[in-house]
């Protein structure tokens, strides 16, 4: 019987299944990328945290997200040894409209 299973079969189930198992990992990021909207920023300050011995600086971004209060928040994205941007540098904010504290910050390229 499985003799006469054509051989195109099994790798059509295996990339259908990578596929929905990919979906299901990155669903998040996929409706951040379709639900998020852009707003000026600037980098504000730079909070310091060391670990495991090295020295950590988060950047704490402000925004205005569209008819909304300014907001402040620390990211997530970290440098090591000293802050990349100064204070003052201006970025792109991609927050959530429903959890304005969920943002992906666009950094302006670093030129050498």
């Amino acid at each position: 019987m499985l003799e006469n299973i054509p051989d195109y079969i099994p790798y059509t189930l295996l990339a259908l299944f990578s596929i929905v198992i990919g979906i299901y990992l990155f669903k998040d990021t996929v409706r951040f990328a379709f639900k998020s909207e852009k707003a000026a920023g600037r980098i504000v300050n730079w909070m310091s945290a060391t670990e495991k011995g090295k020295k950590y600086f988060y950047p704490v971004i402000e925004y205005t997200p569209k008819g909304g209060e300014t907001i402040r928040v620390r990211t997530e994205d970290r440098c090591e040894n000293e802050p990349m941007y100064s204070v003052g540098s201006a970025v792109t904010v991609k927050y959530d409209t429903s959890n304005f504290k969920t943002i992906r910050v666009e950094y302006p390229k670093k030129t050498s």
